[in-house]
């Protein structure tokens, strides 16, 4: 490689380091900003271990774990441990962004009160889009050109990706984020409407289950969006550029999902039954 070249994709390299750093840090910030809606909701003695409370834990620590391991290795890289780290860290941040789509899928199905048919329709659709993920992504590491890269004053581990399988993962990722988010819009606004008809009031826990998923949707679409331009478009050393970025994201969305719904929960005010009996069914699944 050219002297000029080799300068280029280490700066490309460099600026993905810059990333993943900055995505630690949110993660480090929404963890401070969160700690005592945490200490009170998911910590105190009255609160029960559940389906829901494991999953946040491993949800919410997960990130401290990988994405500090993962730069670790990239500031002081071996062959062996560039290799390891990079199946590690890449398995870590997609099984954690699959489990964070769980908690958000148990979000959408307690919209739709719970129903039997909506919960199979539900874990038929997240199977048809975790499957193909989970296979094209084992592809992806298992064919990406990974070595330690050290020069005089800099080093890092090297990433070249051999196909194009993990833009279809976040293709994938986004019609699976669709899809939740187009069920979550038809039942809230049913939910809404017989609501309103009964109480001419609209339920706290309703707003905060509507109000959060459409926010958090739309940044997950645009961190998908930026990661399929990312791989299609830019040069291969920016394949990584957001995908940190992204599982920090699903990381602290999802764990603010659970503890404003706990939040709003325990709050006396008016609730849809239907609602809040589903609410409780997915807590103590």
């Amino acid at each position: 490689m050219e002297t000029s070249n080799m300068t280029t994709v280490l700066e490309h390299f460099r600026l993905v380091l810059y990333f993943d750093f900055a995505s630690l840090a949110i993660v480090l910030y929404d963890y401070m900003l969160t700690l005592e809606l945490e200490a009170r909701h998911i910590w105190s003695k009255q609160q029960r271990w559940s389906l829901i409370r494991i999953l946040f834990l491993v949800n919410r620590y997960m990130p401290f774990i990988d994405i500090t391991f993962s730069l670790y290795n990239e500031l002081l890289p071996t062959d062996r441990g560039c290799s390891f780290m990079n199946i590690f860290s890449g398995w870590s941040f997609c099984l954690s962004i699959a489990l964070s789509e769980v908690v958000l899928t148990l979000r959408t199905w307690s919209l739709w009160e719970g129903r039997r048919w909506s919960g199979i329709a539900l874990v038929l659709f997240y199977l048809s889009c975790w499957v193909p993920i989970l296979i094209l992504f084992g592809i992806f590491l298992e064919d990406a050109d990974v070595h330690a890269l050290r020069l005089p004053g800099y080093a890092t581990c090297i990433i070249f990706p051999a196909n194009k399988s993990l833009y279809l993962c976040w293709t994938l990722l986004l019609a699976y984020d669709a899809g939740t988010l187009a069920l979550m819009l038809i039942a809230g606004t049913r939910s809404h409407t017989q609501l309103y008809g009964r109480s001419k009031g609209s339920s706290a826990l309703l707003n905060t289950i509507f109000r959060d998923g459409i926010t958090y949707y739309i940044a997950l679409f645009v961190l998908s969006l930026m990661n399929i331009i990312t791989v299609a478009m830019l040069p291969k050393e920016f394949v990584n550029l957001f995908s940190v970025l992204q599982r920090a994201v699903h990381s602290t969305l999802t764990s603010r999902v659970v503890l404003h719904l706990r939040e709003q929960a325990e709050k006396p005010t008016l609730y849809s039954d239907s609602l809040i009996i589903s609410y409780r069914s997915s807590e103590a699944s």
